[in-house]
C-alpha cells in the first residue's frame, strides 16, 4: 500500500482518503463516496476493524464482520483501494499517506473533525460531503427491530400467554463448557426440545437469561456469544421452538455488576419488557445462583438437577397459573 500511494504521488495525481465503518452500506455512502471520488484521481477508503466498530459505536455491532463490510465496499465504482482501519481514529493513516484530500460525510464540519489539524499542517486539504438522504446505519438498524416488534406472529394469530420461562443457556439448555465461543461445540442436554415445546404449547413465552463473564475477561467477544446463540436458536427452530428473547451480563464477578446471577436485574428486566407480573414468571437454571436471582425477583424458580430438563419443564406446567 505505501509503494501505492508514493508511485500515485510521484504521477501527480491527487489522493483522496475517507474512513467509516460502513455497517449497513445505505444511499447515504453511495452518494457520498460518489461525490468524495469526484474530487480526486484515486479514492482511499479505511473501513474501521470490528474492535474499533465496537468501541466507539456499540458492543453489539458490527453486523456485518469487517471482511464482508471491505469487500462491499470494493465493489463500488467511486472506491478505488480499500484498506482496514484498527484505530478508532484515521490519523495515523492520515499521517503514513498523507493524501491531498481528507474527506467525510455529512453531520461534521471541517473544523470539527479531530484529524484536519494534523491533515493541513502537512498542506492537505478537508472537506465535508452535504448529505444528500436523511439515512444511516443507525437509522435502519432501529427500523429493522421496529418493524420486527410490529411483526410478530402471536399478536396477528390473537394468541395470548400464559406466563413468561426465564431459562439459563449453559448446564441448563445445552452443555456446560468453559467459556464456550465456538458454535461446533453447542450441544443441546437431553430432552431439552421435549421440554421446552410442551411449555410454548402451554402457552408460556420463552427468553434467556445468562451469565457470559468470558467477555468481561476477554476470553471471548460480544460476537462470538451471538454466534454460539446463533448455533441454539437453529437446534430449537427445526422443533419450532421460539425464543423471544436473550438477556446477558457480560461482566466479569470483579465488577461486582447488579445484573450478573444471582442478582436480579436481568429478571426484573425481562418481566418489565414483556409487561409479565412474578407470579407467572418462572426461572429454570441448574445452579443455586439461577435460583437466588429469580427468588430475588418474585418469581417462582425450578432446578434441573439431576431429572434433567424435561423434569423441570413438567414442574413449572404443574405450577396454577
Amino acid at each position: 500500500m505505501d509503494d501505492w500511494v508514493a508511485a500515485r504521488k510521484t504521477e501527480g495525481r491527487k489522493i483522496g482518503f475517507t474512513c467509516g465503518s460502513f455497517d449497513l452500506l445505505h444511499a447515504g455512502h453511495v452518494q457520498y463516496l460518489a461525490a468524495a471520488r469526484g474530487l480526486c484521481d484515486f479514492l482511499i477508503v479505511a473501513v474501521n476493524s470490528d474492535e474499533s466498530v465496537a468501541r466507539y459505536k456499540d458492543p453489539l455491532r458490527p453486523i456485518n464482520p469487517q471482511d464482508q463490510r471491505m469487500y462491499v465496499v470494493a465493489g463500488l465504482d467511486a472506491v478505488d483501494v480499500v484498506t482496514l482501519m484498527e484505530d478508532d481514529r484515521p490519523l495515523p493513516l492520515l499521517l503514513r499517506w498523507k493524501p491531498a484530500l481528507y474527506i467525510k460525510g455529512g453531520g461534521y464540519t471541517s473544523d470539527s473533525l479531530r484529524s484536519a489539524e494534523a491533515v493541513r499542517e502537512y498542506g492537505g486539504s478537508v472537506r465535508v460531503i452535504e448529505p444528500e438522504f436523511g439515512t444511516s446505519s443507525s437509522g435502519l438498524i432501529e427500523r429493522v427491530g421496529l418493524l420486527a416488534a410490529h411483526a410478530k406472529p402471536e399478536i396477528l394469530t390473537g394468541k395470548t400467554f400464559n406466563g413468561l420461562v426465564l431459562l439459563d443457556r449453559d448446564g441448563t439448555l445445552i452443555r456446560d463448557v468453559p467459556f464456550l465461543h465456538d458454535p461446533d461445540l453447542v450441544e443441546l442436554l437431553p430432552r431439552v426440545p421435549e421440554g421446552l415445546v410442551r411449555l410454548q404449547e402451554a402457552g408460556l413465552r420463552l427468553a434467556i437469561v445468562t451469565n457470559q463473564q468470558g467477555i468481561g475477561l476477554g476470553y471471548y467477544t460480544v460476537q462470538d456469544f451471538i454466534a454460539v446463540n446463533r448455533k441454539l436458536f437453529r437446534e430449537l427452530s427445526g422443533h419450532g421452538i421460539r425464543i423471544a428473547r436473550v438477556y446477558f451480563c457480560p461482566h466479569s464477578l470483579d465488577e461486582q455488576c447488579s445484573c450478573r446471577k444471582p442478582g436480579s436485574s436481568m429478571i426484573t428486566r425481562a418481566m418489565r419488557d414483556f409487561d409479565m407480573p412474578s407470579e407467572r414468571t418462572f426461572v429454570i437454571g441448574d445452579s443455586e445462583a439461577d435460583m437466588q436471582a429469580g427468588q430475588a425477583a418474585g418469581c417462582r424458580t425450578v432446578l434441573t438437577g439431576t431429572a434433567g430438563f424435561l423434569e423441570a419443564a413438567e414442574a413449572v406446567l404443574r405450577y396454577p397459573r
